[in-house]
């Protein structure tokens, strides 16, 4: 009897010693679920105030937002509604709040370059009839202030923001169009030989078909594959401009002055260039270089007594083309297709069909690279070659243009 009850207690107290051993660890347990509990709770609490507050930012930042839309759809809405104004003063106001907007709200920029574009259309149209006849001694007819300020704003854009859209002055009256970025003081260093300036006139892609720019100066404007198809340019100064694929087809460039022009691509399909000056010659500030025209299609153009010399025409298709009495002393003519006897040549000209091989009656051909050409039924009637030039005389170079605000 006393062993089992010593063997009893010894079970007993075994029981309620691990009885203790659970109800500790219980306890324990839920001391930490409940200091856990605790710790989230004064965790929240302390978050709370920090959590509204950016909450509170958040609707503010929107609020912001909201109000600075509204307030860019007055500003867009009173500008439009001042370019319709007649007062001349209260269409400037319009026009440079469009310049601010532009710059305070890129995403409006596509849209203010679209009613820009429309506004010069409206204000300076060729008429029905087409081009006014003027007389090259006449005085030089400029655009009217309130459009001249808008080529300006268009001119100091970024054409990064611009999107899809394109500057478009299709059949525009824009003679005597002053159209340049460049800085005076850097335009007065360029015949002392002085480097170009830098900048650019952003006008890439633009459609300026049918325009009116007679008698035109443009200097550094960037103008790579726009459209000038049946554009008038006749008489125009372009100093440094990039062409560059841009479409010339039907455009009169006669008695132009085009002075280190990159026309590289270029399609001058049927184009007028009368006496147009396209190269170099005495006199000529040394930091000007030949115009570029490798790989442009000159087919049907007319370059009648046009100055081309030392120019770049390497690869350039000039079937079809009349260069009767033109200047191509020093030319670089390598590859030049004269000859419509390539039949391949047709899958580049998109505006007709080859007929005849170029015209090269009197041309001044002395000192100029023809290595690779084909002139197979070319006219070289009275052409020169390794002759001093007789055929075509030299044209003064023309003046700098100097471009206006």
């Amino acid at each position: 009897m006393r062993g089992r009850t010593r063997g009893g207690r010894t079970a007993r107290i075994a029981q309620l010693r691990e009885a203790r051993r659970r109800r500790r660890r219980r306890g324990a347990g839920a001391q930490d679920r409940g200091a856990q509990g605790r710790s989230w709770t004064l965790l929240v609490a302390a978050a709370l105030p920090g959590l509204a507050a950016v909450v509170a930012l958040l609707f503010t930042w929107r609020e912001v937002r909201i109000s600075e839309q509204g307030q860019l759809t007055s500003r867009f809405n009173d500008a439009i509604t001042n370019l319709g104004s007649p007062s001349l003063d209260v269409r400037f106001g319009g026009i440079y709040a469009l310049e601010r907007i532009m710059q305070d709200s890129p995403r409006d920029q596509p849209r203010i370059v679209l009613v820009l574009s429309a506004y010069v259309r409206r204000h300076a149209s060729v008429p029905a009839t087409g081009f006014v006849k003027q007389p090259d001694t006449a005085v030089v007819r400029r655009p009217a202030t309130d459009v001249a300020a808008v080529v300006n704003v268009l001119g100091h854009r970024s054409p990064r923001r611009d999107g899809d859209v394109q500057v478009d002055w299709n059949h525009a009256d824009l003679r005597g169009l002053v159209l340049s970025t460049w800085p005076y003081e850097e335009i007065a260093k360029i015949p002392e030989g002085g480097a170009f300036p830098r900048a650019r006139a952003p006008f890439a892609f633009a459609n300026l078909e049918g325009a009116d720019l007679r008698r035109s100066e443009m200097a550094g404007a960037d103008l790579r594959s726009a459209f000038l198809g049946e554009a008038n340019l006749s008489g125009s100064q372009l100093l440094h401009c990039d062409l560059g694929e841009a479409d010339l087809t039907l455009a009169d460039l006669s008695r132009a002055n085009i002075l280190e022009a990159n026309l590289v691509g270029a399609d001058l399909s049927s184009a007028i260039l009368r006496e147009t000056f396209l190269g170099t010659t005495t006199g000529t500030p040394r930091n000007f270089s030949p115009s570029d025209l490798s790989r442009a299609v000159l087919w049907d153009a007319d370059l009648t007594g046009a100055n081309v010399g030392g120019s770049n025409l390497t690869g350039a298709i000039l079937v079809d083309a009349d260069l009767t009495g033109a200047s191509l002393a020093k030319t670089r003519l390598r590859e030049g297709k004269f000859s419509a006897a390539d039949t391949s040549l047709q899958a580049r000209i998109f505006s007709g069909v080859m007929k005849e091989s170029a015209n090269l009656t009197d041309a001044d051909l002395s000192g100029a690279d023809l290595t690779g050409a084909d002139l197979r039924g070319a006219n070289l009637t009275g052409g020169t070659r390794g002759l001093p030039p007789t055929a075509a005389p030299d044209r003064a170079p023309p003046a700098t243009p100097a471009p206006r605000p």
